[in-house]
């Protein structure tokens, strides 16, 4: 029941936050974008520590110092490109594959704009 409650807290806050159905949206991609490039993050870092790779032997690999490649896998980057991130899929011996693909007509099943999926 106390998780129930927090979620109608938090609920009720954005709601309050965020009018309308525009500022909802915009919201929730924000959200979407973060929470895949944390995914996308993470599964870099759990591919490096499997593959005993250092950070900065990382950071050699892709040229660059290996405060930028902690920064990268702390979540600290900012404006992180995706020349970086192919970068360092290459750097660690993974590859990215991206579709894109339609949103489905009906707006209330409606997916999040990206979206990050281990293998």
């Amino acid at each position: 029941m106390h998780k129930s409650n927090e979620s109608a807290v938090f609920a009720e806050l954005l709601a309050n936050t965020f009018t309308t159905d525009e500022e909802r949206a915009a919201h929730e991609r924000e959200v979407a974008k973060l929470v895949a490039f944390a995914e996308l993050l993470n599964i870099f870092d759990d591919v490096r520590e499997g593959s005993q790779i250092s950070k900065a032997e990382l950071a050699r690999r892709i040229g660059v110092k290996p405060s930028v490649v902690s920064r990268l896998l702390d979540g600290k980057g900012r404006n992180v490109q995706l020349d970086t991130v192919a970068d360092v899929a290459d750097a660690l011996d993974v590859y990215i594959e991206m579709r894109v693909r339609p949103q489905p007509k009906r707006k209330q099943s409606r997916h999040a704009p990206i979206e990050v999926l281990a293998a």
